[in-house]
């Protein structure tokens, strides 16, 4: 390579050299170059046969890509599956499926594998972001190396990084710097191609993610509020027929993905959609100005500030860079533009929207002036309650946004630098070269993110085992808050699963887990297996009722993972299933399972289930299974109903545990059209006995609170994040 690498100019000779090439060998150069730095800055996940990027999620995205393909394949429904939920089954439609990713998936799959897919995929996400930022940057400074260097920000963005840990949806940032730039195209030139090139990308930016259809929409709003108060004459017929052509468009375009939607919103009866998790999920104000716990260096020096931060690594995760901020500083203080001021604009009004409904400042959302406590408001606190705006429950995640604002800021306050440059220095371009390299070095320095953290793909030998089996069955797996995982490993063996998760899932995809012995093995929640709030017998003569209720249903295995597990909760665990049952399991030891069979020699003629025995079960109206110092409990909305099935008509007792939330409450209990019994229930635990009459057969026990529901986090003096309504927390819930 020889010695004559001294000089500014030498050392960045390609990017001298890009005028004197066609625009195409320029984009082919830009496009090289993104995928090597792609390479090299995500290392080492295109060099991971049998790994995978990240962790989490990351299971439930390759489960997406394989479930997708199979129901493409079969001309099924891909947004419903009974393969997960089972046997109920679940609607994927609100939850993250990223359809454009799965879709072309399909033919790579069987190229290249799942793993290999979907690293691929992955990576391109990283190439054509920078891409897509490029073109937009050239088009509205006319510089290449400020285009370059653009991308360079949005595609190695630290909100890019931590996405990419297990959000493949989130991670595919790629299509939305093309969208907005031919959209920007739209509004300047009176090409109507460009609106149908609008839709196109926003159609693809769509089929991504929904939470980048809902920013794209307030992107164009906010863009177009803003020319039309600073240039009343971009508002004319022919804008409007460009945006009815863009509009249009992308309705077709959208459309199946459109009713599949609109058809779950407007007839499921749950409110799945809405789950809270605004507060929680803020972006904190420290946070951007902190480097990242990716960061090989400065992960452990800022490791005291990131601990702070609510929510997890992926979304606390918006450090905006100091030489980003620093560019864009110089973009907005010297350019007196209408474009600035717009981008600048743009910058500050989702950085207001991360923050979500109130301040945080190193986790701090309570703050004192003079003895009294307050929250400081802001507009998300509005806008969390406005339908669409509603589904987009992680405000932290309108930070790429700001990183795409910043990155064209950047790339201004670049072009600016290099015009002073020129006006000074006209024949000297080497300090252009040094400029931009020191910049180029800063930037990549500050978001390292190398070696980026992986996870091992390799399945155990059981799941292998089970693939051979061509009986078509389903599997119930403990515990039940790895169920992710679990669903990976459906890709290999593709038995139904009784477990199953989705970001948001339906009330009535968890009716099945209220039965018994699985209510008392799984939860739907993260919480670790203890058994639930109905603390019911199984005595061993109900074995045969329940071995028949588990082959009615084809479940014909149950797995425990003992790694997943602490030595109480395995315990408790197969000693249920040995009580229950009456079975014992196999152990593979070395992969910390233990697989029961259930036999599938039953008959009819042996279930006297309806008969012979009380069991119970819960029916709607109840949160997550939390674990209260050992203890089993669940908090309750506003109603709530128990489900018990009655050996005869009788009169029992209903015994529960119970404490209001916040203020004392009544708790109303009914059966039949019977007169409700009141019981008073104080803020501190007390034990209730209540009669309740019960007819052979099924009974439903409902629960109703009259003075309601309160949330926590809208107590400021509590200090809570927590969005549901609770009324009543029930332990210890049995019928004698």
């Amino acid at each position: 390579m020889g010695g004559n690498w001294s000089s500014g100019d030498r050392m960045c000779f390609n990017f001298k050299k890009l005028e004197a090439l066609s625009i195409s060998k320029v984009n082919y150069l830009i496009l090289l170059l993104y995928t090597i730095l792609s390479i090299l800055f995500t290392y080492p996940v295109a060099f991971s046969i049998n790994k995978i990027p990240g962790g989490g999620d990351v299971w439930w995205f390759l489960w997406d890509f394989w479930s997708f393909k199979k129901a493409v394949l079969n001309l099924s429904n891909p947004y419903y599956t009974i393969d997960i939920f089972y046997p109920t089954g679940v609607s994927l439609a609100f939850s993250e499926v990223s359809p454009f990713n799965a879709i072309i998936s399909i033919p790579l799959q069987h190229l290249f594998g799942l793993i290999a897919t979907y690293n691929l995929i992955w990576i391109l996400t990283f190439i054509l972001s920078g891409f897509g930022a490029f073109f937009l940057v050239k088009y509205l400074t006319d510089n290449t190396k400020a285009a370059f260097l653009s991308g360079i920000i949005f595609m190695f963005c630290p909100y890019h990084f931590a996405h990419a840990c297990g959000h493949m949806n989130l991670t595919a940032t790629e299509w939305i710097p093309f969208y907005v730039l031919f959209f920007i195209k739209m509004t300047k030139e009176n090409k109507k191609t460009n609106a149908i090139y609008a839709a196109f990308f926003l159609v693809l930016t769509a089929m991504t993610s929904n939470y980048y259809l809902v920013y794209m929409f307030s992107f164009t709003l906010l863009y177009i509020i803003y020319y039309w108060l600073v240039d009343t004459s971009l508002i004319n017929r022919n804008f409007i027929k460009k945006i009815l052509i863009m509009a249009i468009s992308f309705v077709i375009g959208f459309s199946p993905f459109l009713y599949i939607m609109l058809k779950e919103m407007l007839l499921s009866k749950s409110n799945y959609m809405y789950q809270g998790g605004f507060e929680e999920f803020s972006a904190d104000l420290m946070a951007f100005f902190t480097p990242t716990i990716f960061h090989p260096i400065f992960k452990d020096l800022f490791s005291p500030i990131n601990s702070h931060f609510t929510g997890n690594g992926a979304e606390f995760t918006v450090f905006a860079g100091y030489t980003v901020l620093f560019l864009s500083v110089i973009a907005i203080l010297k350019i007196k533009t209408k474009e600035i001021k717009f981008w600048a604009l743009s910058a500050i009004t989702f950085f207001i929207l991360c923050l979500g409904p109130i301040l945080h400042v190193v986790g701090v959302t309570n703050f004192s002036l003079g003895g009294h406590f307050f929250k400081i408001p802001l507009p998300y606190v509005i806008l969390m309650h406005i339908p669409v705006f509603s589904m987009a429950r992680v405000p932290s995640r309108w930070d790429v946004l700001v990183m795409l604002s910043l990155a064209i800021l950047s790339g201004y306050g670049l072009n600016y630098i290099f015009s002073i440059i020129k006006n000074k220095s006209p024949t000297k371009s080497g300090k252009e070269s040094i400029i931009f390299i020191i910049l180029f070095c800063l930037i990549l320095f500050e978001f390292l993110a190398v070696p980026f953290p992986m996870s091992s793909a390799e399945v155990p030998a059981i799941y292998k085992q089970l693939a051979i089996e061509t009986d078509d069955y389903a599997i119930l797996e403990i515990p039940g808050s790895a169920a992710a995982n679990y669903m990976y490993f459906q890709t290999i063996h593709e038995k139904k699963l009784v477990n199953g998760y989705v970001s948001r899932t339906p009330d009535y995809a968890l009716k099945f887990m209220s039965i018994p012995l699985i209510s008392d093995l799984i939860s739907p929640s993260n919480t670790p297996i203890m058994g639930d709030i109905i603390r019911q017998k199984i005595k061993k003569q109900n074995q045969t009722e329940l071995l028949f209720l588990l082959c009615n249903y084809n479940i014909r295995y149950i797995i425990i993972h003992k790694w997943y597990l602490s030595d109480k909760e395995f315990s408790f665990a197969s000693n249920l299933i040995r009580d229950a049952l009456g079975i014992e399991p196999v152990a593979y030891d070395n992969e910390g399972l233990w697989v029961y069979h259930i036999p599938t020699s039953l008959n009819s003629s042996q279930f006297i289930f309806q008969n012979s025995s009380q069991f119970i079960s819960l029916g709607s109206g109840f949160y997550g299974l939390e674990n209260w110092s050992g203890t089993p409990s669940r908090w309750m909305q506003t109603n709530a109903t128990l489900l018990v099935n009655s050996p005869e008509d009788r009169t029992a007792t209903l015994s529960l545990t119970a404490l209001s939330f916040y203020r004392n409450r009544t708790l109303e209990v009914s059966t039949g059209n019977l007169p409700a019994t009141q019981v008073a229930v104080p803020t501190s635990f007390i034990n209730l006995g209540v009669p309740i009459h019960l007819i052979k057969g099924a009974n439903i026990v409902q629960f109703h609170v009259p003075e309601g529901c309160d949330r926590p986090s809208d107590k400021p003096e509590l200090n809570n994040h927590d969005s549901r309504c609770l009324s009543v927390a029930v332990q210890n819930l049995n019928v004698m």
